[in-house]
């Protein structure tokens, strides 16, 4: 293993205070290498497989701060049959080459392998020992059933270069694991796309098929252009998976990732750092694609995301916020909505997602409660709170105030009744002190969720350092009242109506339930801000 050649460099995070040294981006980037190589040798029979193309094109960028020995190790890992992984490749017909031939009939560049199989799109070509033929063919009409699906019925553009050459598609031996990347090489004056494949990928069931389908989106991604941060490279790759292999439900382990840390921001990704959850976060947000694609406007509007990227000034860049605008959408409204909609999981495919994680359950009230412990939320990122539906009462509503620190841009929350799909949304109005109040229908046959989260503008780009102190604080308290209660005094027990002051109450009876799963005792009194109205819309972005 790599390990034995090269001990794991410890390091901590690079302050996001200052720009990262060229050592900085050694020792991250040497650290992350090891760190999916590690996985993808430790891959077991029916896990999913590690997409390698954002590792590469992190490489491709930093590659001039590696050291010669680190260069030759990561070469022989990644592309054994090169001596750098990112020398140009032999062309064909060099200097200039001869007109390209009119079908496709090869690779721009030479032929190195010892085998080879040639379909109407691809050239998929492997050595001897690696795979046997009916692997290579077996691969080959997985990649065709995937242009089909990709370009011919979604509509997706064609990669770089397949109009005058064959897609280049190697297998390699990278260890026994299962993984794959994409990546780009020098054609005659313009960068054309390729992909390497693992040969444990082919030891894997099926998963050779979903691998297929993900790395040719990733070829197909360039064609776009630079623009868009890396998280959603993988997103976008995972999202489509279901639309080639549906039965296949792969994405389904990715999006696993996406439920166990939903605080993290929906644009996180590991930069700066080797963090397994910020990696595989990256794949969870295919759930965003889902999103878009099922909620809001198809397929289509996937793929106009990817349109706003073509002629994007600055790589890796594009921020979802400005993306979702670019194309005609509100996003403050159509996050909101995500909000809510993950909260339940009211996808296609419910059974086979994994339940968001609560960041707290809720099992008595009135309550008060804060962000928790772990998990704060990162900009974009969220914390769901659920109330349990036997703390409803037919008739009531359950009332929430909520208080958010000012450090963000602003706050999005919502409350969402439902349990696998949602049956009513409310979405906060709140202030520039992060302050709001919401109320919502609760029966006590339905739970609630309130879904909270901070979004700050700074929060985007190549540079940001996603382990730094970037998460937000916020409170919140919750009783359950008549609608015609909702923001007023309530009286006490005592035989005397007591005088309440405006913006506060005081408990009429006992909290309802017998226990609470929130490490927040039932509270005596809160204090109501603003004025109590019916919330319509959330405040937009300037």
């Amino acid at each position: 293993m790599l390990a034995v050649l090269f001990s794991l460099w410890s390091f901590t995070a690079i302050a996001s205070e200052r720009a990262p040294t060229d050592f900085d981006l050694q020792r991250v980037l040497w650290s992350d290498f090891q760190s999916h190589l590690d996985g993808m040798h430790a891959h077991e029979p029916g896990d999913r497989g590690v997409c390698l193309t954002g590792l590469v094109q992190r490489l491709r960028k930093d590659w001039h701060v590696m050291t010669a020995e680190q260069r030759r190790i990561i070469t022989e890992t990644l592309a054994p049959s090169r001596t750098d992984l990112f020398e140009p490749r032999p062309v064909l017909g060099q200097p200039a080459g001869p007109p390209p031939p009119t079908p496709a009939s090869d690779t721009c560049w030479e032929s190195t392998k010892d085998n080879r199989i040639d379909t109407e799109h691809f050239s998929v070509q492997w050595d001897d020992g690696i795979i046997d033929e009916e692997d290579a063919q077996d691969f080959a009409d997985s990649l065709e059933e995937s242009w089909e699906i990709e370009v011919g019925d979604l509509g997706w553009k064609q990669p770089n270069g397949s109009d005058r050459y064959l897609m280049r598609i190697e297998v390699e031996r990278m260890g026994n694991g299962a993984g794959a990347y994409t990546s780009v090489d020098s054609c005659g004056g313009s960068y054309l796309p390729y992909v390497v494949a693992s040969a444990g990928s082919f030891r894997q069931g099926d998963w050779y098929k979903t691998m297929a389908c993900h790395e040719l989106h990733h070829a197909i991604q360039y064609a776009y252009g630079f623009g868009h941060e890396f998280w959603w490279w993988e997103a976008t790759a995972t999202w489509v998976e279901d639309h080639v292999y549906p039965y296949a439900n792969d994405w389904a382990n990715a999006l696993y990732m996406f439920s166990q840390s939903p605080h993290l921001g929906m644009n996180a990704f590991a930069g700066r750092s080797n963090d397994q959850d910020l990696f595989w976060h990256t794949y969870g947000m295919g759930i965003w694609g889902m999103f878009l694609d099922q909620k809001v406007g198809g397929n289509e509007l996937v793929r106009k995301t990817w349109e706003v990227g073509e002629g994007a000034w600055c790589q890796y860049c594009l921020w979802m916020p400005d993306v979702i605008e670019d194309v005609g959408e509100d996003f403050d409204e159509l996050f909101a909505d995500f909000l809510a909609t993950t909260a339940v999981l009211d996808f296609r495919d419910r059974n086979v997602l994994t339940d968001v994680r609560r960041a707290d359950r809720v099992t008595s009230l009135p309550n008060e409660g804060d962000v928790p412990s772990y998990g704060r939320p990162q900009s974009l990122g969220m914390n769901i709170i659920e109330f349990t539906a036997d703390l409803g009462e037919e008739g009531k509503v359950l009332e929430v105030n909520f208080n958010g620190s000012s450090s963000p841009d602003y706050w999005v929350a919502v409350l969402v009744r439902g349990s696998n799909e949602v049956e009513e949304q409310v979405v906060f109005d709140i202030d520039e002190r992060g302050d709001g109040m919401a109320y919502i229908s609760f029966e006590g046959d339905r739970p609630v969720h309130l879904v909270v989260s901070p979004v700050d503008e700074d929060a985007q780009g190549y540079e940001f350092n996603w382990q730094g102190d970037v998460d937000f604080s916020y409170s919140w308290t919750a009783r359950v009242v008549a609608e015609s209660d909702v923001g007023s005094a309530l009286e006490t027990d005592s035989s005397e109506s007591q005088s309440v002051p405006i913006g506060e109450f005081a408990l009429a009876n006992e909290p309802k339930g017998c226990s609470c799963a929130s490490t927040q005792s039932p509270m005596r009194g809160w204090a109501l801000v603003g004025i109590v109205c019916m919330v319509l819309g959330i405040r937009r972005r300037d």
